[in-house]
């Protein structure tokens, strides 16, 4: 009976780890059927990546280092007040009036206004708890910069073979998506905010630093930043079941972020602003990004009390250049416009360690895809680097810079100096 007692547990257990491992593979390819194309990017561009991407995180010592001096600073990046709260109500109010003009279905357009209406709410009840959250638990992020620093011995070669696991386990013939997508919403954004797949979601808010380049008009914006999406725990074990089950540990990840520029920060964009198209709202989008991705994360090492793991993933990403512009004085581009989103098979590579309730976590990713709905095909490139740290179940900060292009030539260029984001964790994120 005793026996009988366990092999049904793990069953059970096996039964459903494998059933959420396949809930991330079929949220993947939901997410490439958005677009028509979404599938063919992702296959044609993904065999791609490996070649022409080395993921060097020789980026960790600046930003391990720029994350720990905002973290030693008191004052916080942005003060959450009631300004930046009415400009994020003016970006809710610009997406309901644009929304039946995007040709969605009645259930579709349902779902995306009741998960709007659904996420103010939730902005709008925790804004003093956001508010407040630097403040509240400054002290507790912080580590010593000079510890840090980890060599992982054979860090490359161990990518390579987890990517190449990663990669094998998507089968083209597998991806079937409906042409006439968008669509399916409900489905999505179900599987979005389940808490069987992500644990725990996050409302961040921060600040961005960008130099940005239109047809070699050059110009650099100091926007805010709001973000949501999933906050990795990096705690997912093996459970191989005598073979039967997954190799390695799997672990999903998403976000979506939009940075933009208030009314009151136009008075000082200066010259620029002559040839961008701001609408004296209070909010202007500047560059919008979403990526869904699966990791592995096996472990690598203990020290101590601290826990190692290797991050290697695959997944998709967006980018969007915002800015409209007007006026632009060269005959051949007097039909261009700035708003142009790209979309891109991502591959990524880091490390996370644990100790206690404090998890650090770094990732470098790198994006190849082409520009949707574009005349021409012109290339998306995205090389974006982050480090953060999560305490607990309560509080997440980012730190990431990045240098994305949309166009040949830098044409549609943005090299994101900084972007700094503090996040609260919300059991209220889950359907």
């Amino acid at each position: 009976m005793k026996t009988f007692y366990s092999s049904s547990i793990l069953i059970l257990f096996s039964m459903l780890f494998s059933v959420r491992a396949n809930a991330q593979w079929d949220l993947l390819t939901d997410l490439l059927g958005q677009d028509q194309n979404g599938a063919s990017i992702f296959f044609n561009y993904g065999d791609s990546i490996p070649p022409s991407w080395n993921p060097n995180l020789g980026f960790d010592n600046d930003l391990f280092n720029q994350l720990n001096n905002n973290l030693n600073d008191s004052i916080p990046p942005i003060d959450f007040d009631g300004t930046l709260l009415g400009e994020l109500g003016s970006g809710f109010d610009t997406l309901l009036a644009h929304l039946p003009n995007f040709g969605f279905s009645g259930p579709d357009e349902d779902t995306l206004l009741g998960d709007i209406d659904w996420i103010g709410d939730i902005l709008t009840n925790n804004y003093d708890s956001l508010g407040g959250l630097f403040g509240g638990y400054h002290d507790s992020l912080s580590f010593d910069e000079m510890n840090w620093d980890v060599i992982i011995i054979g860090f490359d070669t161990l990518v390579e073979g987890q990517f190449d696991d990663l990669n094998n386990s998507i089968d083209p013939n597998d991806v079937i998506f409906d042409p006439n997508n968008p669509g399916n919403f409900a489905e999505i954004s179900g599987k979005l905010f389940d808490v069987n797949l992500f644990p725990d979601i996050e409302l961040a808010f921060g600040t961005q630093n960008a130099d940005l380049q239109y047809w070699g008009m050059k110009y650099n914006r100091t926007a805010k930043v709001v973000r949501i999406g999933s906050v990795p725990r990096f705690d997912r074990e093996v459970f191989n079941n005598n073979g039967h089950g997954n190799a390695v540990p799997l672990e999903a990840r998403w976000h979506v972020q939009a940075s933009w520029v208030g009314g009151d920060d136009q008075d000082a964009l200066g010259d620029a602003n002559a040839n961008v198209i701001f609408e004296n709202r209070g909010f202007n989008p500047l560059l919008m990004f979403g990526d869904y991705a699966i990791m592995a994360t096996p472990h690598i090492g203990r020290l101590g009390n601290t826990s190692f793991r290797l991050i290697t993933s695959l997944g998709t990403e967006f980018g969007t250049y915002a800015p409209a512009h007007q006026g632009f004085n060269q005959p051949f581009t007097n039909a261009n416009k700035g708003y142009m989103t790209g979309l891109g098979a991502q591959a990524g590579a880091g490390f996370a360690f644990t100790n206690g309730p404090v998890t650090v976590y770094s990732i470098g990713t790198y994006a190849l895809g082409q520009a949707l709905r574009s005349p021409r095909p012109y290339a998306y490139k995205s090389r974006r680097y982050e480090v953060g740290m999560r305490y607990s179940n309560i509080v997440n900060v980012r730190y990431s810079s990045g240098l994305v292009s949309w166009q040949d030539f830098d044409n549609r260029l943005a090299k994101i100096n900084h972007q700094f984001t503090i996040g609260i964790i919300l059991a209220e994120l889950h359907h």
